[in-house]
């Protein structure tokens, strides 16, 4: 009977053992990649990696994944309605990309027990599953970055302390670290955005950029036991690059440097318009349903859209989307737009002077823009005085 008991408990032992996994070689890791020379790339790259030799894998789960061949691709990637997705792929896969390049790959294994490595895997590979792996993605709130900052946290709970770290530069200083040398990029996206860039990150919300991820998680600590420990336990670099150059033709021929030889150029217009008492019509005409079609995109964008970046856009204060109708009405004899004409001169101008004072930061290139505006508006309002 006692041989028969121990054989039944050495049966069940192995059983239980061939039915655990064996995690022990599971390590678990944050990459973070540079900046690359796209646009789609300024701002660099967070993946989870998942090895184990035992069971013979390497995985890397990327999140921010979109299908470029979905019906309205277009449409809804500019109202905000686009489905982002996580997949994985082998790790040689993953790294092809970044060796073409030429974009460094740092990692940071992150400190787990053997059950908060298996919760991090597990959840992964449910997070890929069809049914969960879509996600409406948001620039500042829910992309690659932010997956890996929640992702750590829910699996590992209160166990992890994000470093609390002060920053003293807003979501668009931010944002501009990365555009420096793209000018023209850096231009659209001052533009686009509105006054929710302008808000102060703290150590949480800074981590919408793998940068800054890569930063707290190097200062976080994991509770083992009742002992802090370090969160990561391991940095390595494992493809050293020189960072990209983002530098071209475009970076030198700026949009202020542009704007303000058109300016130049339009002032000496201006000048000879008014010596020799000849009205160039369709320069304001043009000017105006430009400046106007910016102003219904920035409405579009703030009203018709999903996109929390681009609400509350400040820009609207200078491109009024009723300079279409009166690019119209240059000629036209009547009061009101006479007093329309100066008046948004006046806006223009008041705009430009206190931007300092306005919660939203305006691009240099804006100023170049604001004085051809306010030139040929004072202009155009001047005539209906003659």
């Amino acid at each position: 009977m006692k041989l028969i008991l121990l054989l039944l408990t050495c049966w069940l032992a192995i059983a239980n053992a061939t039915a655990q996994p064996d995690t022990n070689d599971l390590r678990i890791s944050v990459l973070t990649c540079a900046d690359g020379d796209q646009m789609y790339a300024s701002f660099g790259h967070c993946a989870i990696r998942a090895k184990s030799v035992n069971r013979g894998f390497d995985f890397v789960y990327n999140y921010g994944m979109f299908n470029y061949k979905q019906k309205s691709f277009y449409l809804k990637f500019v109202r905000g309605f686009l489905n982002y997705h996580v997949s994985y792929s082998d790790y040689a896969r993953f790294c092809l990309e970044y060796v073409r390049d030429g974009r460094e790959i740092k990692e940071q294994v992150l400190n787990l027990n053997a059950q908060q490595r298996q919760a991090v895997f597990d959840f992964l590979n449910w997070n890929c599953l069809e049914e969960n792996r879509y996600y409406r993605y948001n620039f500042l709130e829910d992309n690659c970055a932010t997956r890996i900052r929640d992702i750590v946290e829910n699996t590992c709970g209160s166990d992890v302390h994000l470093a609390k770290i002060e920053y003293t530069e807003s979501f668009r200083d931010m944002i501009h670290s990365h555009l420096g040398e793209m000018p023209w990029f850096r231009f659209g996206v001052d533009l686009l955005m509105g006054l929710p860039v302008d808000r102060k990150a703290d150590s949480r919300t800074a981590m919408f950029l793998p940068e800054h991820v890569f930063t707290t998680l190097e200062k976080s600590t994991i509770n083992h036991n009742g002992v802090d420990q370090p969160l990561i336990s391991e940095t390595n670099t494992l493809l050293k690059a020189d960072p990209v150059n983002k530098t071209d033709i475009c970076t030198y021929l700026s949009p202020s440097l542009i704007f303000w030889l058109i300016f130049a150029v339009l002032a000496l217009s201006t000048y000879y318009e008014i010596v020799k008492h000849k009205h160039r019509a369709w320069i304001d005409r043009t000017l105006l349903i430009i400046v106007g079609l910016f102003g219904l995109l920035f409405l579009f964008m703030w009203f018709g859209t999903e996109h929390t970046v681009t609400k509350g856009n400040l820009n609207l204060l200078w491109a009024l989307p009723t300079h279409i109708v009166a690019a119209f009405a240059i000629k036209s004899q009547n009061a009101l737009w006479k007093k329309y004409f100066l008046i948004a001169a006046v806006i223009t101008l008041a705009v430009m002077v206190l931007s300092p004072l306005l919660p939203q930061q305006f691009d240099v290139g804006n100023y170049p823009l604001m004085c051809i505006l306010i030139l040929r508006l004072a202009y155009i309002a001047k005539l209906k005085q003659n």
